[in-house]
């Protein structure tokens, strides 16, 4: 298969977005505790996630027909993320109500991202170390996503959690921003079926959260090695 200029270039660009978005969630995942100390680092860090989805890997995908979709949302999560951080420190119940456009919003932003990512990657036309890469990436960004998840559904029904295992919080607003990176980190015990002890066992709401991001994590992985797999054995037939 011959390769013009312009698509090796794209591929280059490509591959180095695959590798700069799986340093920056291993970056993100061990500043977890940092952010801990300091809460607003977590949004600062998802702000970040969303810039670079957007601005090295959308811009040199081959599904061109999504991309307008990818950055729209991309933009309205950031919006929404600064706004809703906003209202968790100065006007808790605004915060609350504004819960579930931000989490809806996001979650469709990086479900988007994900499956955009899956389709990238099984029309790559090597399996390279960078395209390996970049399935781990989306593998991370699964997690991002349950994390997101949680903090909404604290939010909504703090009393699905065990208090005792989070951080002290003053409130139920301020406590959102404040818990936030624990529950990042509870989101890919959970991705990793590693579990933790943050859930309260018998609420069914939490629980059907914890297993629907477990269950995404396992399936992610099953899909991607099926698909990359069945392509490396069609180009040897």
């Amino acid at each position: 298969m011959r390769i013009s200029r312009e698509q090796l270039q794209r591929i280059r660009g490509r591959h180095f977005g695959y590798r700069i978005t799986l340093a920056y969630e291993l970056s993100m995942l061990l500043l977890l505790p940092v952010a801990q100390l300091f809460p607003p680092l977590l949004s600062l860090l998802l702000v970040g996630q969303a810039t670079v989805l957007m601005v090295f890997v959308s811009r040199f995908s081959s599904l061109r027909a999504t991309r307008p979709l990818m950055y729209a949302m991309g933009c309205m999560a950031i919006t929404l993320e600064v706004i809703w951080h906003a209202a968790m420190l100065w006007s808790p119940v605004l915060a609350r109500q504004l819960t579930l456009p931000h989490v809806v919003v996001w979650m469709a932003f990086l479900v988007l991202t994900v499956v955009r990512k899956v389709k990238s990657l099984i029309r790559e036309p090597f399996v390279t170390t960078s395209v390996v890469l970049g399935a781990a990436a989306g593998y991370l960004t699964v997690g991002i996503a349950g994390g997101v998840l949680l903090t909404a559904m604290w939010v909504l029904q703090p009393s699905a959690f065990v208090l005792s295992a989070l951080p002290p919080v003053a409130g139920a607003g301020a406590g959102g921003v404040a818990v936030a990176p624990a529950l990042m980190a509870a989101s890919f015990g959970l991705l990793t079926t590693a579990g933790t002890a943050v859930l309260i066992p018998s609420n069914i709401n939490v629980q059907v959260i914890a297993n629907v991001i477990t269950i995404s994590g396992q399936l992610y992985v099953a899909i991607l090695i099926a698909l990359i797999l069945g392509r490396v054995q069609k180009r040897l037939s």
